[in-house]
């Protein structure tokens, strides 16, 4: 029997003591975090994660005090409408049998359901990173069927192009106004206060 090289047992021991440590870091062992989260708030992103943030002497926006943050947050526009996206692509894939979304929820299930396996760990919203792909494939799809429709009319078909294009638009305008607290740019303070939407963004 060949001997297993120093190189991978040492990767086996680090790969061991970091689940070690993770498997332990519970809630009810006493471990909080401010800015923990659980599974059940990543599809709408309602506790993003506030990696930095200062407000002291920082120049740089016009005011006497700036304030700079870094926070992991997804664009309101497309999480707050995870839950009926999810739903309409439950309906295409199992009423309508549309092989397509049942893909992209798989895909979407294996990055979120096997967080519930063990609910009293620390767990925060960058997890939900491996979701964010096929949320967006399925609004992709949706705008799609709203732009193909089969049998569709003309102006049925230029409604359906408004719609999705003032949708993509709000996308766009709606992660560019984000865009300073998802890169650190230092804005005013009451810029600061009107980027956090949510009392539990705070």
């Amino acid at each position: 029997m060949l001997p297993i090289p120093d190189a991978l047992r040492s990767l086996w021991h680090y790969t061991y003591g970091v689940y070690r440590f993770h498997a332990g870091l519970t809630n009810a062992a006493g471990n909080h975090h401010p800015w923990e989260s659980k599974p059940w708030t990543w599809p709408m992103s309602l506790r993003p994660v506030l990696y930095a943030i200062t407000d002291q002497n920082v120049p740089g926006c016009g005011a006497q005090s700036c304030v700079k943050a870094v926070m992991m947050v997804g664009t309101p526009a497309m999480w707050f409408i995870a839950v009926p996206v999810l739903a309409w692509a439950l309906w295409r894939a199992f009423i309508k049998r549309d092989w397509r979304y049942g893909t992209l929820l798989v895909g979407y299930s294996a990055g979120f359901l096997p967080w519930f396996g063990d609910i009293d760990r620390q767990m925060y919203f960058f997890y939900a990173t491996t979701m964010a792909p096929f949320l967006v494939l399925m609004i992709a799809m949706i705008c799609g069927d709203i732009l193909h429709k089969p049998n569709q009319n003309p102006e049925r078909r230029t409604l359906g192009l408004i719609a999705v294009s003032c949708y993509i638009a709000l996308v766009i305008t709606n992660f560019a106004w984000l865009y300073p607290i998802l890169t650190g740019l230092p804005i005013s303070q009451a810029t600061w206060n009107m980027e956090i939407w949510l009392p539990s963004w705070r």
